[in-house]
């Protein structure tokens, strides 16, 4: 199975754990000297199942190295359509009616500072601002910049306000908590992992081009090169 790359013999998931709890180099090397011994001597002691079977597992041509290549090749377009996926939404709504929004924010800000010299006129704004706009009351106390923020908005860029065909005009609740959950550190992080893979994975599937007899060599030479 694991040369002919079939997986409907052995699926993804036990190769995981077939992978993940192969022998080391050090454990197969005692597994293979009492094998051996037990050979040379008389009523020796024969080797238990989860060795003999550990034992058998390493007969398969370069298993090591195959499976890493196979498991790496099976996550790798998720793993890049996982980070696509939320980049996408994350782009989505920077788009969608929230710089509208925020630069009425920036607008209003700048007008009622327009009078302090160190605060009028400001590039920008620190976000922890948006939960206190509601604080903010007019002279009167009647309403908050909050309500005049979205009276505002659908007064001048909302056409449909009030109206059947109406949409909310910010993306959906969810997509806002999913957006406001990354960081950057984690995709760099994650590309870096996969990159580091990928390099990996060519130098394993090199060692089984190199060690492999002819007859083990395919499928697996021309998916890894398509890969």
């Amino acid at each position: 199975a694991v040369v002919n790359l079939d997986n409907s013999v052995v699926d993804l998931e036990t190769l995981q754990a077939l992978y993940e709890n192969r022998a080391q180099s050090d454990e197969l090397e005692k597994i293979e000297k009492h094998s051996k011994a037990s050979k040379e001597k008389e009523n020796a002691k024969s080797l238990d199942k989860p060795e003999q079977f550990l034992y058998e597992l390493s007969l398969i041509p370069n298993f090591s190295e195959r499976v890493f290549c196979i498991l790496f090749q099976s996550t790798f377009s998720e793993s890049i359509c996982s980070i696509r996926r939320k980049l996408e939404l994350l782009q989505k709504l920077c788009e969608v009616g929230v710089m509208q929004v925020l630069g009425l924010v920036l607008a209003f800000g700048n007008y009622m500072n327009g009078g302090n010299r160190t605060r009028g006129q400001a590039d920008g704004f620190g976000l922890d601002i948006l939960p206190k706009l509601k604080d903010v009351k007019s002279s009167d106390n009647s309403r908050s910049l909050l309500s005049y923020i979205v009276s505002y908005y659908l007064r001048n860029f909302d056409e449909d306000a009030g109206k059947e065909q109406c949409i909310f005009p910010l993306p959906d609740p969810q997509d806002l908590f999913q957006a406001s959950q990354m960081k950057f550190e984690d995709f760099q992080k994650d590309l870096r992992k996969m990159k580091k893979d990928l390099r990996v994975c060519e130098t394993e599937a090199a060692k089984v081009y190199q060690l492999s007899l002819e007859e083990h060599l395919q499928p697996f030479k021309d998916s890894m090169e398509q890969f």
